[in-house]
């Protein structure tokens, strides 16, 4: 997966889920989940992802349940209705197969290549935004880490909901004093200066790639369109 440019797995995940999500069919979302389900299996980097997307559908299939099911045209039983559920299980399937495929398509995204490839087309700004947002869960979690042993160290219950909630501020100040103290190195660098960026070691991108993609995108709308006349 390393000969894969960045650019290649994001575009397969945003063309994905854009096919999931306008389809709308049982066929396209249980597809998007087999897909998702072999990636798991066969590459250790996608099955956390997908068991993110699966913590995502379970509070979103109870929502869209109570929304819905009860406000149907053919009651089953009590306030439920056929036709509610049904549409329900059909909204949470697209939303758990467009979840699931770009989570585990977009876990084979570098981030460090990503940033390195975007540089020489994108302003210095753009570039530093995308990055700070990949690495903030990275950041945020070795934050907790620390705090994490530093109330152990004080005797601070850190169990149950009440001691969670230490957490909080500690992690809130700390993600934003360290946002604050990386903006004046960043002004040295001259982020906000223009003109072209150079890489040290830039990513290759082969001729194959920049086919597959523009191929994929094709694709996606070719789809778009077969969906809109059917």
């Amino acid at each position: 997966m390393r000969k894969l440019h960045p650019y290649t797995p994001l575009t397969a995940a945003i063309c994905a889920v854009v096919v999931v999500l306008l389809a709308h069919k049982l066929v396209v979302s249980l597809t998007a989940l087999g897909i998702a389900a072999l990636l798991a299996a066969f590459f250790r980097t996608a099955r956390g992802p997908l068991f993110a997307a699966v913590l995502l559908a379970i509070p979103t299939t109870v929502g869209l349940f109570l929304m819905h099911a009860p406000f149907g045209q053919h009651p089953v039983f009590g306030p439920l209705t056929s036709d509610g559920m049904q549409l329900a299980g059909l909204l949470s399937l697209r939303l758990f197969g467009a979840a699931a495929i770009g989570l585990t398509l977009g876990s084979f995204v570098d981030g460090d290549r990503l940033m390195r490839a975007m540089q020489e087309q994108f302003p210095a700004k753009i570039v530093y935004v995308v990055g700070s947002t990949i690495r903030l869960y990275p950041m945020a979690r070795a934050r907790v880490e620390t705090l994490h042993q530093m109330f152990t160290a004080r005797g601070v219950n850190t169990a149950g909901v009440r001691g969670k909630l230490n957490f909080v501020m500690p992690l809130i100040v700390g993600l934003v004093d360290d946002a604050a103290q990386r903006a004046r190195p960043l002004q040295r660098t001259g982020i906000g200066d223009p003109g072209p960026r150079t890489v040290l070691n830039p990513v290759a991108n082969p001729v194959g790639q920049r086919v597959l993609r523009w191929g994929m995108i094709a694709a996606t709308c070719a789809a778009i369109v077969w969906i809109g006349v059917s």
